[in-house]
């Protein structure tokens, strides 16, 4: 029979029942394991091996004494995961938001609160060993996938970067010099997405061959528009060359190229629609308010001849727009990466050299309406060029060792810009201010004016951050019984960061010499009322000097320590025993308003086991975890106060404590049926942290301890409150059964269930009851056909069969909107693979 796959289980019965076979198990983990069963019939139930590469060796993921769940392609494909944003299906204690094309990785209390300008993901992602320093690259190059690695917790000793509470290794397929070979999959889903993937492999010679892989992605858009073009529509297609040439046994050299580009129609920006939110008796935005308001408020979104804006169209269905701007997005990745593999006898050294071109370009209707007001663009770009050295031990001997040295330079570009293509009549009700002194504005959608063309209402931001990074780690483990590893590793990093830029609302004169020199100014001839065409790109409406005189300059030096002290106890030759420490490290973010924030740090502790029981047919793995992060980033934000435009920076909020507890599981209790459960406990609350409120009053339980300014509402302490995007529970849990047809193959049936207890999606405020996710369920159904051979399958799957709409993550914009985003909904369809 062919290898068993491992597919995800069936209700919440099987779960339980694992959860308490885990129990009974734990005990007995002494005992021998009865093997008088038949060794051919114990063949056919044994789980596959995983090899993975978390700490710079290949090794089973079974001994590997960190929390480390990996998967390889057939994983990756039988649970339906085509990119990161499914990975929460697969991993314990980690869930993904997304916002436009960005990804929003939560792992364990921990949250990439704000991608955008020089705030990076608290999660380091590595493809094929190379960064990605921006989020917006994190969701690229996933296809032709052979393994895939996630590991949580800081992994602050043998990692470049970012890895302040994990890490995701991706890793592609390679050359195979066991023949030629070719293979295809396509799908044909909901939304009119048709999806092709396909690989071609060609030893050329005994020392040298070339694989070529590429991907097409084409659908219509999942987010119905009323007013225009449907949005999440993938216009997506990339290719990666990978060539290996291995002249002796000792030596190997991979040459891999790679381009991506994105041409679809992402789902907003910040998020693709606006959500209600609350208002108090006199009228004035309060999360605790009360009274749902449940009309857009931005300016220029109501009807003409109207006071009011448009219903949001939240009210039809979560994946109903209104927009008349529905620009293509613009995304290009290069990537050229050379990795050498030396065995040099008692040491291994591998290099990994790359240079990275990235541009990731998001129009956006700013005003969420079918008015022909606001435009807005973000445009980032990513130059960066890699290096990493790692030598390792290879000879026998109680001290093994990991070494190596890191170097990167990354020139980064952000640009943020909004302006207005009509007027609007922009009268709203002046209201007493919260704090007794002066009046604010009733924050009501206004009309427009006049659909006449006048491009008016200019702001932009930008800035130029450059980023020298140099890192020197080492990590050895000590036996000192058979049975029984100390391990220990310390790693320093130092960043040199500077930035150049500024806005052309709140960067002006700042020379001796009484020369007004912004970095960014409007292009001539765009501002008025008769310009020949009305933009359609803000990057044909504003010029940005990275040498004007009055742009905003920083310098910072971080750097940092960090270390990993651990030890492992072989209980048997099939459970192993660990306890894990050590800390993470996250450089402080500079801001284009002359903002400097300080480092972030983290340190955890973990205890957990290890086990492959059953002779093998019964892998059992739990942890308990604690994590400690200091000086967490939050927003701080600041509004002009000319244009209402609400403008984000980056600040130091505070602290975070996290303790939770991961069982993994994975069952073949008899031939063809398997079984397995992921289950997470997390309890994650803010230490001392304080969060600005978007809103212009609060009423609710939290004290403002910063006076109500023309910023926001105040400085809310959100102290000992729970962290966003934490559910206390998340529960996966699948089964699958593969029946033999014979002469005709197999047919194996899977059902994966998710359950996830409730938790607030902000980005802003985590207690904002608007943004609340109640708790919810999904479940997928699969039924795959493969050929004997197993060289042809078909496919047939829903996924989100309860047609779930969940928020994924929310933030406030401009006039008090909450923008926010909702995970894909019910989708279907038919895949088909073959091989040659």
């Amino acid at each position: 029979m062919r290898s068993m796959k491992r597919y995800k289980a069936s209700t919440l019965k099987m779960g339980v029942s694992l959860a308490a076979l885990a129990l009974i198990a734990a005990p007995g983990f002494a005992q021998d394991v009865d093997t008088s069963a038949d060794d051919a019939d114990d063949a056919e139930r044994r789980l596959g091996v995983i090899t993975v590469t978390a700490e710079k060796q290949e090794e089973s993921v079974q001994d590997v004494s960190l929390s480390v769940q990996a998967f390889d392609a057939d994983a990756l494909r039988d649970a339906g995961v085509t990119d990161v944003s499914r990975l929460e299906f697969l991993v314990s204690g980690v869930n993904f938001a997304f916002t436009g094309n960005d990804a929003k990785f939560n792992v364990r209390g921990a949250n990439s609160s704000n991608t955008f300008s020089d705030n990076t993901s608290i999660v380091g992602t590595f493809i094929d060993g190379v960064f990605k320093p921006r989020a917006s690259q994190q969701t690229r190059a996933f296809f032709d996938i052979g393994r895939v690695e996630f590991l949580k917790g800081p992994q602050g000793t043998l990692y470049g970067r970012n890895t302040l509470a994990g890490a995701l290794n991706v890793s592609s397929n390679t050359v195979d010099f066991g023949g030629y070979g070719a293979g295809i999959e396509a799908s044909y889903e909901r939304f009119d997405r048709a999806t092709f993937e396909g690989f071609v492999n060609v030893p050329i010679t005994d020392t040298f061959g070339v694989r070529v892989a590429g991907f097409y992605d084409k659908s219509d858009g999942y987010i119905e528009n009323l007013a225009g073009d449907d949005l999440g529509a993938q216009d997506d297609k990339g290719f990666r060359i990978t060539s290996v040439w291995q002249p002796t046994t000792n030596f190997d050299a991979t040459l891999r190229f790679s381009h991506i580009e994105e041409d679809g129609r992402e789902g907003g920006l910040f998020g693709f629609t606006l959500i209600p939110r609350f208002v108090n008796e006199q009228g004035l935005t309060d999360p605790f308010g009360g009274i749902v308001d449940p009309f857009n408020p931005q300016n220029g979104s109501a009807p003409p001849g109207t006071s009011q804006g448009f219903p949001n169209a939240l009210d039809v269905n979560p994946f109903t727009v209104a927009q008349d701007f529905t620009p293509d997005a613009d995304l290009d990745e290069d990537v050229v990466a050379l990795e050498l593999n030396w065995d040099l006898g008692p040491v291994t050294a591998k290099s990994i050299t790359s240079y990275t071109d990235f541009q990731n370009f998001i129009g956006f209707d700013f005003d969420f309406s079918p008015n022909p007001f606001n435009i807005g663009g973000f445009d980032e770009t990513a130059e960066s060029v890699t290096q990493e050295l790692v030598f390792a031990s290879d000879y026998d001997s109680r001290f093994q060792w990991t070494g190596g040295l890191y170097y990167s330079q990354d020139e980064l570009f952000f640009s943020f810009s909004i302006f207005n293509q009509t007027l609007e009549n922009n009268t709203r009700i002046d209201l007493p201010s919260p704090d007794g002194e002066g009046t604010v504005s009733q924050l009501v959608g206004t009309p427009l004016a006049s659909l006449d063309t006048n491009i008016n209402g200019f702001f932009a931001d930008s800035a130029f951050i450059e980023t020298d990074t140099f890192g020197v780690f080492a990590q050895g483990e000590f036996s000192l019984l058979d049975n029984l590893r100390l391990i220990g590793g310390l790693r320093y990093s130092n960043e040199d960061r500077s930035l150049t830029g500024g806005g052309s609302n709140f960067t002006g004169d700042t020379n001796d010499d009484g020369i007004v020199d912004p970095p960014v100014t409007v292009l001539p001839g765009v501002a008025g009322s008769a310009p020949f065409i009305v933009p359609q790109d803000s990057r044909a409406v504003f010029a940005i000097n990275e040498n004007a005189t009055d742009a905003v300059t920083l310098d910072e030096t971080f750097d940092n320590v960090t270390w990993r002290a651990g030890i492992e106890y072989d209980f048997n030759e099939d459970v192993l025993l660990y306890v894990s420490s050590g800390t993470g490290f996250l450089s402080g973010a500079l801001g284009a308003n002359g903002t400097i924030t300080d480092e972030q740090e983290s340190l955890f502790v973990e205890g957990g086991v290890k086990s492959q029981l059953l002779n093998n047919s019964l892998k059992l793995n739990a942890a308990v975890h604690y994590t400690e992060y200091t000086n967490l980033l939050t927003q701080v934000l600041v509004q002009n106060p000319e244009t209402g435009i609400v403008q984000t920076f980056s600040g130091n909020g505070g602290s975070i404590d996290a303790w939770g507890i991961e069982v993994e599981s994975a069952w073949v209790p008899i031939e063809n049926l398997t079984l397995t459960a992921n289950l997470a406990y997390l309890n994650s609350e803010f230490g001392t942290f304080a969060q600005a409120n978007p809103f212009q009053d609060f009423s609710g339980p939290q004290p403002v301890v910063v006076a109500p300014s023309s910023a926001n509402g105040g400085i809310i302490d959100v102290s000992g409150e729970r962290t966003p995007f934490t559910p206390e529970f998340t529960a996966v849990l699948s089964g699958s059964y593969e029946f033999s047809l014979g002469d005709w193959g197999y047919i194996t049936p899977v059902v994966q269930f998710f359950y996830s207890s409730d938790f607030n999606t902000s980005n802003n405020l985590a207690i904002d009851p608007a943004q609340e996710q109640d708790d919810f369920t999904k479940t997928d159904l699969r039924l795959i056909w493969d050929s004997p051979d197993t060289k042809y399958s078909v496919e047939l799957f829903v996924e989100n069969v309860e047609d779930e709409a969940t928020l994924s993550r929310g933030t406030s914009g401009g006039d008090d909107n909450i923008q926010t985003s909702f995970a894909y909904p019910r989708n279907y369809g038919v895949r088909v693979r073959a091989t040659f």
